[in-house]
């Protein structure tokens, strides 16, 4: 009973200070990413700081708390710190595009804390695959020099196979541009299926390129 009493009446005071005072709301500032800077300079205080958006996965900023000599965090998308500071320093770097939506604020953990999901969604939508298949087709591999594209470079792809037709009458080698060559060393290639092999593909998303001494058959499919 004592410990029902004492957590109300701890809840109720913070409840008490939070009508009084925007205390725990999280503030938020934009970066232009496409405009680079060294060390930008913001004055703003609290306990806590959070990459929220950007438009690309990959985008960063470096980020110095308090002072130029402090060594600088690289943030990504979903990251950020606690930590108590009074301005923060922050370099955007060249070749980046769009806007970086960053939250801050005060009375974090206690008061404020971050609850971002999506990392978690993107992470089970993998493991689950797709319900339909991209597309599953055969493709005719031509006689080198030249290469054939087997599978288009796919952002969204989660997985894929490639299959040579059981009725082929000799290799075919796989690459990952037009430079791939017909097997033997040193040619450029990484995989070579003989009639009826398959390679798998996991999480590769990029191209695939084929090439045979004479005309061959291969099944493609993604998902």
């Amino acid at each position: 009973m004592e410990f029902f009493e004492r957590l109300v009446d701890t809840f109720s005071k913070k409840i008490n200070y939070v009508r009084r005072a925007s205390m725990g709301v999280p503030k938020t500032f934009v970066i232009n990413l496409a405009v680079p800077l060294t060390d930008q300079r913001y004055d703003i205080s609290g306990n806590l700081y959070y990459v929220w958006s950007s438009v690309n996965e990959g985008d960063y900023v470096d980020i110095k708390v308090n002072k130029s000599s402090e060594p600088a965090l690289r943030c990504y998308r979903q990251t950020g710190l606690i930590t108590p500071f009074d301005k923060l320093l922050i370099t955007t770097p060249a070749g980046q595009t769009g806007d970086m939506l960053i939250l801050y604020g005060t009375e974090a953990p206690e008061l404020l804390s971050i609850i971002d999901n999506r990392s978690a969604a993107g992470l089970l939508a993998e493991l689950q695959g797709d319900l339909l298949p991209e597309n599953f087709i055969g493709i005719t591999i031509t006689a080198a020099p030249g290469a054939t594209l087997i599978m288009a470079a796919r952002a969204a792809r989660k997985g894929g196979i490639i299959t040579a037709l059981s009725t082929n009458t000799g290799s075919v080698f796989l690459g990952f541009d037009m430079t791939v060559t017909v097997g033997g060393a040193p040619g450029i290639w990484f995989a070579e299926l003989q009639p009826g092999q398959s390679w798998p593909i996991d999480d590769y998303r990029g191209p695939v390129y084929g090439i045979a001494t004479a005309q061959q058959v291969v099944g493609t499919g993604e998902v």
